[in-house]
């Protein structure tokens, strides 16, 4: 926004006369709901990587942490405001003799919701903000019929053949306290007769402060101030009373009414100050008119969305989609590169790819079904790190989509040609695919925040699948093994279920064998499991059993996101070597391995909402655990 060029954002509409533009509700519906999706997007990301950063790391996250992220939340929202006021459709406050203002009413709605924040936080360090709020709401409440009574008084001295040509409110420049604003407000109106400017009906002094012909208006000037949210009038003309000229200054004047006043002026013979900036701010009045018309903002080109459907209807957006999805899907659900930043930069070259094989910047569109391949791992890890995994997968993709079509942009990727409806391509057309997507992926979020606000873990229902594909035995106080390496005693009690589940990974019908002890999956997981396994190559050496247990430090580690050593125990002459740790879902996880060249034994156990009655339970198995 230049300083010295005038912002023509809105127009203050006070009845007399036809400002020339209207408020398009539903473009400036659009507007703020899209600048309130990216400030609720920034402010969840903000949050997320606060999470992230503590959960990620070792840093605690005291108030310094925290400050620092509402800090620079606060630093972003200032441009993302700038933003959604620079680009915002035009705006038309209507203030009319009849009583309407809602230039006072969007005041007192804005000082209510600072007082409603209040009210819900309940936080006493608010109590001044919310103080003034409801000060300001009287002060603006008492004030809101200050300019009606004055067009009223106007309107009562304007003839019955004399018609406005321009308006506008401001108040001059110095004044201080509330007397000394009520004497310097001013309400200025150029008819195609004469030049007109008056108090307040509050002001002890009288009302008309000019009333010219405009053959007595020597002069005028006009300059903007603040980034040209608003503009100064400087005119010379002889006050009411017949008095010698003298000059006056009224600032804080909206640029659309100031440029009525100056235009009026200036047909009826009134010289401006420099008639540069007077030219300037009738061109820019009328580009803006224009780009409002054209659904722009003034100064920017006419162009086409981010999101272009008729590019999204060629042969080539659906091929990209295609081809992002499925290799997508056998990176992410086979693991054939690994896991981590291996997998993600193999994407983020993929999207590239796609991008270009698009040939279109809507293929931004394709992360959308892209997070819903994501979406099964809600029911085997925690929220936190699914979002932010789909966080790091959308950025990563957002990047490779964005370069890849840049590349072709403006290339020939193909004509527009919608798909026959009831074709195969219509049905798993790329426009079809995204919507279909992202009507999935939004369900799927809410009931991942139903869910973890009533205190269910989706991770729960696949637990409820295991139980129901296991094979259940009863509840008979001992264990069950499958190939009987091994057992354990408990007491049995309600609410116990047993359960036995033989995995053969290809050393042995015995091999992954398992035997578990559960509470019902609607508690959360609660286990005691016994196992067996035979491993290859053989823990039949120190060096084996060590690389073995290595392994095994590491893997423990990185559950509990810090680092986990190993302690040992023996139990029935066989050493154990024993991890223990929480993790940050609340998870108390044991875990004792018996290393052994053919029968390597496992007990486990693992609570969360029935903790202190498993750990009782695993104390029981731990002291029955007899080898065979």
């Amino acid at each position: 926004m230049d300083e010295h060029k005038p912002h023509f954002q809105g127009v203050v509409d006070l009845g007399l006369r036809d400002v020339g533009v209207r408020t398009d509700r539903r473009r400036l519906a659009a507007h703020f709901g899209k600048a309130g999706l990216a400030a609720v997007a920034l402010a969840v990301t903000s949050v997320l990587a606060l999470c992230v950063l503590v959960t990620q790391t070792s840093i605690d996250a005291g108030p310094w942490i925290a400050g620092a992220f509402v800090g620079i939340t606060v630093a972003a929202m200032i441009p993302l405001a700038l933003w959604m006021v620079k680009r915002s459709p035009p705006v038309v406050v209507k203030v009319s003799a009849e009583g309407k203002n809602q230039a006072a009413w969007l005041m007192i709605g804005s000082f209510l919701l600072v007082a409603a924040h209040g009210a819900v936080f309940r936080d006493p360090v608010l109590i001044p903000v919310v103080a003034l709020s409801l000060i300001m709401t009287l002060v603006v409440w008492r004030a809101r019929g200050q300019v009606p009574a004055v067009l009223r008084q106007l309107r009562s001295l304007l003839a019955g053949n004399e018609s406005v040509l321009g308006d506008g409110v401001g108040v001059m420049p110095g004044a201080r306290g509330f007397r000394g604003r009520q004497d310097a407000w001013r309400l200025i109106a150029a008819t195609d007769q004469r030049l007109l400017v008056t108090r307040s009906t509050r002001s002890p002094n009288q009302f008309l402060v000019v009333d010219a012909p405009y053959q007595d208006v020597s002069r005028f000037g006009i300059e903007w101030k603040r980034r040209g949210l608003v503009g100064v009038l400087s005119l010379t003309a002889p006050a009411a009373d017949g008095t010698s000229p003298e000059t006056h200054v009224i600032g804080n004047i909206t640029p659309a009414n100031l440029l009525s006043i100056a235009r009026a002026l200036h047909a009826h013979g009134v010289p401006p100050d420099d008639p540069a900036v007077f030219e300037e701010a009738e061109r820019g009045w009328e580009e803006a008119q224009r780009a409002w018309a054209e659904g722009r903002r003034p100064g920017e080109q006419q162009r086409s969305g981010l999101i272009d459907r008729s590019a999204m209807s060629t042969r080539q957006f659906d091929r990209g989609l295609w081809l992002l999805l499925g290799v997508s899907a056998v990176i992410l659900y086979t693991s054939v590169i690994g896991d981590g930043l291996a997998a993600l930069g193999v994407i983020g070259a993929l999207c590239g790819l796609c991008g270009y094989l698009s040939g279109t910047r809507s293929s931004l569109a394709y992360v959308v079904p892209l997070n819903l391949l994501v979406i099964p791992n809600f029911f085997f890890t925690g929220p936190s790190d699914v979002i932010a995994l789909m966080v790091l997968l959308s950025v990563v993709a957002l990047a490779g989509l964005w370069a890849g079509s840049a590349l072709r942009r403006g290339a020939s990727a193909g004509s527009p040609a919608a798909p026959a409806p009831g074709s195969l391509r219509h049905a798993i057309s790329g426009v079809r695919l995204i919507r279909i997507s992202g009507v999935l992926l939004a369900a799927m979020l809410a009931l991942v925040v139903v869910t973890s606000a009533a205190g269910f873990e989706l991770t729960s229902l696949r637990l409820a699948v295991d139980e129901a594909t296991a094979k259940q035995v009863p509840v008979d106080g001992r264990s069950n093994l499958t190939g009987n390496a091994a057992s354990v005693t408990y007491t049995p009690g309600p609410g116990l279920r047993e359960f036995i589940t033989d995995e053969d990974w290809g050393a042995g019908p015995n091999d992954g064998a398992r035997w578990e002890l559960r509470s019902s999956f609607t508690k959360n997981q609660n286990v005691v499991s016994l196992a067996h396994y035979i491993f290859e190559p053989r823990l039949d050496n120190p060096a084996a059993v060590a690389k073995f247990v290595a392994d095994k430090d590491d893997e423990h580690s990185r559950m509990a996101r810090h680092r986990v050593e190993h302690t040992k125990r023996v139990v029935d002459g066989r050493t154990g070597y024993v991890w223990t740790h929480g993790n940050r879902f609340g998870y108390w996880h044991y875990a004792v391995w018996f290393p052994h060249p053919v029968h390597t034994i496992r007990v486990e156990c693992i609570a969360k909402q029935e903790a202190e009655r498993f750990k009782r339970l695993c104390d029981e198995a731990l002291d029955s655990l007899e080898f065979h």
